[in-house]
């Protein structure tokens, strides 16, 4: 017999999550609590305002019934205020819980195990799909809390929002036909020109507005509902609204509805009643749904709407995303005492580019959930949140008024003084200076923010008071704990599609002239001077700088980039930045394509979060080399809980399997019973080296690719490995010049590129046509003109033409070949730069070579993996590409490379991706590995072994369809 009973192990577990939830109810082992149900005894359930009740089913080890009475839980309403159990969580105890003198002791030292089903619409979801979840009382306080906001309210709520903005917006569009004055008075209430987005952000904020006022009638008597002020037998709506907003700002709210009644007050009457009809119906629909602490609803529309986009490159952080840097960055906190309001006061957080404030909501939500799970009210926190801790910055004042509205909407009912918000100076000054907004503060700690006597820029606070006209931000070096951003990514050398006309895409944003965006690029290049900023990389290597330096040491810095700064030569200087100046680095990406490769939303490019804290003290002359833990998940977390859970994983994982333990794979992240991604610990190939541990499903890839690069041959299977001598392409041959030095504008470069002619002086194969590159030999596609007076010039780029080209843009999922080969020398082009070697015979070698699985493999290992099958190097960074070491090879050896060479010359190549499928591939694999290179069948077959696993890559397929006739081909 138990010492103790599962009711009295549901009691302790009760009393514990009720010292953890501060506003919530937790029933234990209650009857009367189940609508039409009152003998039914739920173990534990927890009720809140505003959210949806969810129930605990508990038993003791092997627990066999209790999946199915949790499931059974499921729709029925709770007695307190009728809502649906939507969220049912089934609880394992361990036996050693039964025995235990304690249970409150035994409880708190005890790892659970659970899982939680969800009811969505008609169906019941299992998380996770398998398996059991393990974790300790304040890890399923945590679930609970995350699993009582339903994410299909959420999704559906932000449709309904989506949807009432959009109509609205139309009559919005309507006015500007008839009265445009009226909508450029609204578009400079929001510190914008008229446009469509504009129009569409001023009914976000009435839309805003309106959904927490439905809320707001029900707590504060005197406040009319929605229905009353605006409903249809309502005379004058404009009139009747503007009055109880002015009603609601005398009792608090001003972040919310002050620059929502200038907007209103700027409308004419009819156009103001159609607007306020259609967001009624909007506002009281998405205040049905229940998802009254989904906070970031008008966020996440509001950052599709922004003017500028193109040229800003800003992408909103998807809540599941944030919620998991939030809980990375977090969770590398040091000694902070989450049940002390006091210290908690203390901390400064920052967001330098903070949109919508999607990253300081989530930051936000995680101290006050671990100030609860510590005891405390997370209400008492928030004056101190807004007025001390929290920062944001801004270029976008219409963005600064959604963050504070944001921010203000986590306890609505609590005022605060003054923030710490600020949209700040961009663009061209009266003073005939220029401004580039946060990025200001690599020169100083202080600057003015704009005026707009309705936006938070201006340090209004919940009451009202106006602070200054014009405040002065203060953000001082070192003096923030958590520096967490996602920046915007454009960069200088953008000139593609919508960006070919504009002289510096970066500045190019709220229209800024040709000479204003060249200032600006200038006043960047002299702030970023000295620090990881590099003009290729973007300006979010410069906010990846200006982190740095606010940031503590001790400091965590959280950020979401472009996958690459994983790679990319000119991201060195923040990789170095990295390594040298922080420690317990962590790296995540996604082994996954098109979408769903990135953190946030519409980007088409993969990403990665960096977290990092800040070096407590100066690095020794000789510092231990960093190791950096990788993990790349096998899809992006779906919803919060899902977030929550992978943070979990990560930040629990121990004994992570090392890059060069050989072909084993990295530590699996499971969920449960389901893989949610591997983890691995690198080290770094050089200061400042690549990053090539990054968008991989398969960590042995990395393993092999990491060995080949060391001069070893090892291959996933095999358990050792021989010796294959490898350096790298700069140090064996030479790379070719870029295409500008070729037909650049006068007088860089000096050829005009005409089509092609068999009798050309000067060919060159230029562009990718990847249906006809499917052999090695390929010819030439254009031909070049001197240009007149450069002669002399033309002479000396000439001098660069050879016959092997490497391909700089390499899509796996469409093109055969890495290495082309001319047979007469050719000029390379913008997609296949020259390579030249001293030793014409390997030439040869370097085309088998390269187009042979090993070359695949070291060429995606090295290059820039961001889009979605597509790899890429620029002529600096193919200068450090791995290649097989031909200066080793025999005379008999390169006399087989011709022969290999010569029998291909001429045989078609299927796409990269199929290389585990095309018989001629596997013929070259075992040309190259036995008869050149002299290694025996084993070898062979792993190198096979290997292709296969290289082509199941999603950064090599790119979710390419594979035809019917693919079979391995050993």
């Amino acid at each position: 017999m138990p010492r103790q009973t599962e009711q009295n192990a549901n009691n302790a577990l009760g009393i514990l999550l009720q010292g953890m939830f501060s506003r919530s109810r937790v029933y234990y082992e209650n009857t009367r609590v189940i609508v039409d149900h009152p003998g039914l005894q739920p173990d534990i359930l927890i009720t809140s305002n505003g959210r949806s009740p969810v129930v605990v089913e508990a038993e003791y080890m092997p627990a066999a019934n209790v999946e199915p009475e949790a499931k059974e839980r499921l729709g029925l309403d709770v007695t307190v205020d009728s809502r649906p159990i939507e969220a049912a969580i089934a609880l394992r105890y361990p036996k050693e819980v039964s025995e235990a003198a304690s249970l409150a002791d035994a409880l708190k030292g005890s790892t659970l195990s659970y899982c939680v089903f969800t009811q969505e619409r008609n169906n019941v979801k299992r998380f996770p799909e398998s398996g059991w979840l393990d974790g300790s009382v304040e890890d399923l306080a945590d679930l609970i809390r995350l699993v009582s906001v339903p994410q299909w309210a959420v999704d559906a709520a932000t449709e309904i929002l989506r949807k009432g903005i959009d109509n609205a917006a139309k009559i919005l569009d309507e006015t500007a036909t008839h009265r445009p004055e009226t909508v450029k008075d609204i578009a400079a209430r929001l510190g914008m020109t008229d446009v469509t987005q504009t129009r569409r952000m001023a009914c976000a904020i009435m839309a805003n507005a309106m959904v927490f006022h439905e809320r707001i009638s029900k707590m504060h008597a005197g406040i009319k509902t929605l229905e009353k002020v605006c409903g249809e037998d309502v005379a004058n709506p404009q009139h009747e609204v503007l009055a109880s907003w002015d009603a609601i700002l005398k009792i608090n709210y001003w972040p919310i509805f002050a620059i929502a009644r200038d907007i209103l007050s700027e409308l004419q009457s009819g156009d103001a009643a159609r607007i306020l009809r259609r967001l009624r119906n909007t506002a009281q629909e998405i205040n049905s749904a229940g998802v009254e602490n989904a906070h970031d609803l008008t966020g996440r529309i509001f950052q599709n709407l922004i003017a500028d986009r193109k040229y800003l490159a800003t992408f909103y952080t998807l809540p599941a995303s944030a919620a998991l840097l939030a809980r990375l960055a977090v969770a590398k906190m040091k000694d902070v005492d989450w049940s002390d309001k006091e210290t908690i006061g203390k901390l400064r957080i920052a967001d330098f580019a903070c949109g919508t404030g999607t990253l300081l909501s989530a930051v936000y939500e995680q101290i006050a959930a671990r100030h609860e799970r510590a005891g405390g009210n997370p209400a008492d926190l928030h004056r101190l949140m807004l007025e001390e801790v929290l920062y944001g910055c801004d270029v976008m004042p219409s963005a600064v008024h959604i963050t504070c509205s944001t921010l203000s909407g986590m306890e609505p009912a609590e005022k605060f003084g003054k923030s710490r918000l600020y949209a700040l100076q961009y663009g061209r000054q009266e003073d005939g200076t220029v401004k580039i907004g946060s990025l200001e503060f690599l020169q100083s700690s202080a600057q003015w923010t704009l005026f707009n006597t309705s936006d938070p820029a201006t340090q209004i606070g919940s009451s009202g008071e106006e602070i200054a006209s014009q405040a002065i931000a203060n953000i001082p070096d070192e003096g923030f704990d958590i520096v967490i951003m996602n920046p915007p990514y454009p960069k200088a050398t953008s000139h593609e599609g919508a960006n070919a006309n504009i002289t510096n895409p970066p500045f190019a944003a709220f229209g800024a002239s040709r000479a204003d965006q060249t200032e600006m690029g200038r006043r960047i290049n002299r702030l970023g001077k000295g620090t990881c900023y590099h003009g290729n990389a973007g300006v979010s290597s410069a906010f990846a700088a200006l982190a740095n330096k606010k940031l503590k040491p001790g400091g965590v810095l959280a950020l979401v980039l472009p996958l690459s700064a994983a790679a990319g030569l000119s991201w060195r200087g923040l990789r170095k930045m990295l390594s040298s100046r922080y420690e317990d680095l962590t790296v995540l990406s996604i082994a996954a394509v098109k979408r769903d490769m990135s953190f946030s939303s519409d980007t088409g490019m993969a990403e990665c979060l960096i977290v990092a804290r800040k070096l407590p003290f100066a690095q020794p002359s000789n510092p231990v080399q960093p190791r950096p833990q990788f993990t790349s998940l096998h899809k992006r977390a779906r919803d919060p809980a899902e977030a929550g859970a992978i943070a979990n994983c990560i930040t629990s994982s121990t004994n992570l399997r090392k890059i060069e333990d050989g072909p084993y794979g990295g530590t699996p992240l499971l969920v449960g019973e389901q893989l949610m991604g591997e983890a691995i610990l690198a080290i770094e190939e050089g200061e400042g080296g690549k990053w090539g541990a990054v968008r991989v499903k398969d960590y042995s890839l990395n393993q092999s690719a990491h060995a080949l690069c060391h001069s070893r041959l090892w291959l996933p299977g095999s358990p050792t490995y021989v010796e294959l001598k490898v350096d790298s392409l700069g140090t064996i041959g030479s790379m070719g010049l870029v295409d500008r030095d070729i037909n650049g504008p006068i007088p860089r470069g000096p050829f005009d590129k005409v089509a092609p002619t068999p009798t050309a002086t000067y060919p060159a194969l230029w562009n990718h046509d990847a249906l006809q590159e499917t052999r090695m030999v390929c010819i030439p596609d254009v031909q070049l003109h001197v240009r007149v007076g450069m002669e002399k010039k033309a002479a000396s780029v000439w001098a660069t033409a050879s016959r092997v080209h490497i391909s700089r843009d390499f899509t796996f999922g469409s093109q055969a070949l890495l290495c082309a080969f001319t047979d007469r020398e050719t000029i390379g082009g913008s997609m296949w730069p020259n390579v030249t070697f001293q030793d014409k015979r390997f030439d040869f070698a370097f085309a088998v070579w390269s187009n042979s699985t090993l070359g695949l493999l070291s060429y995606w290992w090295h290059s820039n993996r961001r889009q979605s099958s597509k790899a890429n190097l620029s002529i600096r960074s193919a200068e450090s590409l791995p290649i097989l070491d031909f200066r080793t090879l025999t005379d008999a050896q390169l006399a087989k490379a011709k022969e290999i060479f010569d029998e291909f010359r001429d045989k078609e190549l299927h796409p990269a991706y199929l290389a585990d499928a095309d018989a001629n591939r596997a013929l070259l694999d075992r040309r190259v590995i036995c008869d050149l290179l002299g290694f025996d069948e084993e070898i062979y077959q792993g190198v096979r072994r290997l292709a296969a696993k290289w082509c199941a890559e999603p950064s090599v397929h790119g979710g390419k369809k594979r035809p019917a006739w693919a079979k391995f081909i050993a």
